[in-house]
């Protein structure tokens, strides 16, 4: 027996006891933990699916914010060129307006000068300013005077090279037929070669032909060696030339073998044509 009225059985006992609750508790706090950690365990794949999510979101933000910034930034770079790009503009359109200002002041400057110079010089030379416009009116009157007479001149020469052209027409014309009636080795001439009465070339149907055509032809003026003849001479020396027996016997063979048939047919209507011509100057000379 101890003092305290425990004996050492009772100590043993509380002792026992004592390591009893630490066991129970140990054994308690043990299940606990391996109840958290199959917990953990359990949950493990599905946070880690979570943490992956949150990962990826968490990346996607700053992928986003990163993006976000860098858009941000080119906005804010193509702002700042714009208005680079207004400024400089501005200044262009500025340094224009003033370039354009600077000249229309001079420009007036200039007019106001030329005014002023214009009325001294004819406040100072009124008789001189007279004379000078008079002297300038003679000029013009001698300027358009040589203008007509050049006009006058060049007429002139245009009527003579065209009477020329008419007089060398006729010239070809007359030496045409005269190498048709002399030349004995001719056999091959083309119709449209032919001399016909009329300015017309090439003619080679009769329906190129018409009175008309053959009076302006036969009694023209310039028609050399002709000026003396009366109508009745000059439409005899056509008839002679185109009247079916001289023509069909002198002038037809000497023609290509293609074109002699229609040669006879023109000069068959030409000379029918000159036939009639000459029956009427009968008829106006006789006054029937």
């Amino acid at each position: 027996m101890q003092a305290d009225g425990m004996t050492d059985e009772d100590r043993i006992f509380l002792i026992q006891l004592e390591e009893l609750r630490l066991n129970q508790l140990r054994s308690h706090t043990l299940g606990d933990a391996r109840e958290i950690v199959a917990r953990a365990e359990a949950l493990g794949p599905k946070r880690e699916l979570e943490h992956a999510e949150r990962d990826r979101q968490a990346a996607m933000r700053l992928e986003g914010s990163a993006r976000r910034k860098k858009e941000e930034e080119e906005f804010r770079r193509l702002e700042e060129l714009r208005r680079q790009e207004e400024e400089r503009r501005r200044q262009e359109e500025e340094k224009r307006r003033r370039e354009e200002e600077r000249r229309r002041k001079e420009e007036e400057k200039r007019r106001q000068e030329e005014a002023r110079q214009e009325q001294a010089r004819l406040r100072a030379q009124p008789q001189e300013e007279a004379e000078r416009r008079a002297r300038e009116q003679a000029e013009q009157r001698l300027r358009e005077e040589a203008q007509r007479q050049e006009r006058q001149r060049q007429e002139e020469l245009r009527r003579n090279q065209a009477q020329a052209d008419i007089v060398a027409f006729f010239q070809l014309y007359d030496a045409k037929w005269q190498e048709l009636k002399l030349s004995k080795n001719l056999t091959s001439v083309m119709l449209c070669e032919m001399p016909w009465p009329i300015f017309q070339q090439g003619c080679t149907s009769p329906d190129d032909i018409s009175r008309r055509s053959m009076e302006e032809f036969i009694f023209h003026p310039l028609r050399p060696r002709m000026e003396l003849k009366s109508r009745k001479d000059r439409l005899k020396v056509e008839i002679l030339r185109f009247h079916p027996d001289k023509f069909n016997s002198n002038i037809v063979h000497k023609l290509r073998e293609c074109d002699r048939e229609k040669a006879i047919e023109i000069a068959g209507e030409l000379a029918r044509m000159l036939t009639h011509m000459m029956a009427e100057e009968i008829q106006n000379e006789t006054g029937l």
